[in-house]
């Protein structure tokens, strides 16, 4: 999907070589750059922009992963100076505001920070005085005065990282920064670019700010092999010596148990980075911190140096994977998550540099393989039945979220196509749009946003909104035409804005919009959610979301009173985070709706 001209979109346009810095980009660069547009259904034209974002993201989910990384958050605006893109990550977690930090500090006390900064160039050359350019950008960026960056983006970076330093007391270490530098051509060590390199180390070293400082020089062969990292199944091989095959049906069928030392698990759970892997999103329980009972518990097990007392007193990981490898004793697993042992796993990663014996402590640890998602599910339900995890939501794994699955399915028309995806992965490399699919985090907000009356409060940590949102959603006799229409409400609206049919700058309208585009549409009291009158409310709201005309033309309207009508800041950042924004435009409903009828008779 394309775009031919501002607001029109159109189909089947066949794949040209991208010309940039005046030369033809290599057929494989280009072929991948036009995959990630695809995916991301971002229909920019310029290629060097789409340069930038392509390689804002490959830097930054070669660091962190995909979890949680949003494409449009990475970049620092139009004609920033030096500096392409920026990611943020604490704690293991791409952070997008204050609020993000705050949340990582109550739950785990301190803070462990990387900087992610990226630079792309459309020359093939490594010039020196472009890297030089870059590097004195990013000295600025970490000095006092970053009065020469002006963009809304880069004040918000600004403001993340002043917050950083400012609770300095509650890092574990400095943070550690990475800056990598992007061309098309290829990188040859040379004396020039070493000296270069060598001396803005020294320089950013000289601000006692690191306690690492990494330079990633990537040429075209880098830039291709850090995309397909991002679509390739999850893999790790380890030895597992101690253990025993519980059953073995077949090769796809496997049980295994045993003891492994965390020398061995650390390849499970960290990439070559040092970061967490994305192996915990089949977790009923995000990461609860170190405030906890149960992680109070763990750590101080850690600190008392007994290697032999963690496998005695832990009730160690389940792994469960859809295929493996054994030679000897190596072990291969194939598109594994970790269904139970997400917080032993985020404890130990969190006191790895604190204990000198970490290597020789011997991990519990059950291995499933298997392809059967009912034995999955019944696994996952299984190994969490403990107290801290209530009933219902146990049963909302092995059922409703099912359920939910198969109801997206029911809508085949090519427009109307959603993928929910309730376990991790399970789309990697299907060919399928990823902007199409919808994770339990994504749903979790735009049912929030759109029918709890919430836009406010979605903007945050996964684990703290899911908190907040309790059992208010995912009951097993919800209808599940509320969780597909407000999952459809965010991909059309987030489409206009990709497009340019609605300024991108108004980005953060969106989960308001959502709200307001219900309430508007739907003219009557909002049915409860398992109310036979829920599935007529919601049929409603979705002629309009399927019908592309009327739906550009509510959103463009709605979006436009909120920019000129409602009297909101809308040069404060922090405006659509604040309960007193959706107030205000709740109390607004009635004004909002004739602005809407004028428009649309407009029109």
């Amino acid at each position: 999907m394309d775009i031919a001209k501002k607001g029109e979109i159109c189909y089947n346009i066949p794949m040209s070589i991208k010309t940039i810095g005046g030369k033809k980009m290599d057929r494989i660069t280009n072929s991948l750059m036009d995959r990630f547009s695809k995916d991301f259904e971002l229909h920019i034209k310029k290629t060097e922009t789409l340069f930038e974002y392509f390689t804002n993201f490959c830097a930054a989910s070669n660091e962190n992963g995909t979890d949680n990384l949003r494409i449009e958050e990475l970049t620092t605006g139009n004609s920033s100076q030096g500096i392409d893109g920026i990611a943020v990550v604490v704690n293991g977690r791409f952070v997008y505001n204050v609020e993000d930090i705050k949340e990582l500090l109550r739950l785990n006390k301190t803070l462990r920070v990387k900087f992610v900064l990226s630079q792309a160039k459309t020359s093939e050359s490594f010039s020196n005085t472009e890297m030089l350019n870059f590097f004195h950008f990013v000295n600025v960026f970490f000095s006092e005065d970053t009065s020469v960056f002006t963009t809304e983006e880069m004040a918000n970076f600004i403001e993340l990282k002043n917050f950083i330093f400012d609770h300095a007391p509650g890092l574990e270490n400095n943070p550690t920064l990475v800056m990598y530098y992007f061309t098309t051509g290829v990188w040859q060590e040379n004396d020039d670019a070493n000296t270069t390199i060598d001396a803005t180390r020294k320089a950013l070293a000289s601000l006692n700010l690191f306690s690492k400082i990494d330079v990633k020089m990537c040429g075209a062969d880098d830039i291709q092999q850090l995309y397909r990292k991002t679509y390739t199944e999850l893999t790790t091989t380890f030895k597992f010596e101690k253990r025993v095959t519980m059953y073995s049906v077949n090769e796809n069928e496997i049980g295994y148990c045993g003891v492994i030392p965390f020398s061995e698990f650390s390849k499970i759970i960290l990439d070559e980075t040092g970061s967490l892997k994305a192996v915990f999103e089949d977790n009923i329980r995000d990461f609860l911190g170190m405030n906890t009972e149960v992680n109070k518990a763990i750590e101080e097990t850690l600190k008392s140096e007994n290697v032999n007392s963690f496998s005695m007193l832990n009730n160690g990981i389940m792994i469960v994977a859809n295929a493996s490898k054994l030679s000897g004793d190596i072990l291969t697993l194939i598109d594994y998550q970790i269904v139970n042992g997400c917080q032993t796993s985020h404890v130990l990663y969190e006191n790895m540099s604190k204990m000198s014996h970490v290597s020789d402590l011997m991990i519990p640890i059950r291995i499933i393989i298997t392809q059967d998602e009912n034995l999955k599910n019944s696994i996952t339900k299984a190994t969490n039945n403990q107290t801290s995890i209530k009933k219902e939501q146990l049963e909302a794994l092995s059922t409703f979220q099912k359920k939910l699955e198969e109801y997206y399915k029911t809508y085949t028309e090519p427009e109307q196509l959603l993928y929910y995806e309730r376990r991790s992965g399970q789309y990697r490399d299907s060919g399928i749009v990823k902007s199409r699919i919808v994770t339990i985090p994504m749903q979790i907000k735009t049912v929030t946003a759109m029918f709890l009356n919430n836009p406010h409060g979605v903007s945050g940590q996964y684990g703290t909104i899911a908190k907040n949102v309790g059992n208010k959603i995912f009951k097993s006799t919800d209808k599940g035409i509320i969780y597909y229409v407000s999952s459809m409400a965010l991909y059309r609206i987030e489409s206009l804005l990709k497009a340019g049919v609605i300024d991108k700058k108004y980005w953060k309208t969106r989960y308001h919009a959502m709200m307001l585009l219900r309430i508007i549409v739907s003219e009557e009291q909002m049915p409860n959610f398992n109310a036979k009158k829920m599935e007529q409310y919601c049929q409603k709201i979705l002629g309009i979301l399927n019908d592309s005309e009327k739906c550009k033309a509510y959103y463009s309207a709605i979006v436009k009173y909120i920019v000129e009508k409602s009297g909101l800041d809308l040069t404060n950042r922090k405006t659509f985070e604040r309960k007193e924004t959706t107030e205000v435009l709740l109390s607004q409903i009635s004004d909002i709706k004739t602005f809407v009828v004028e428009e649309l008779s407009l029109n």
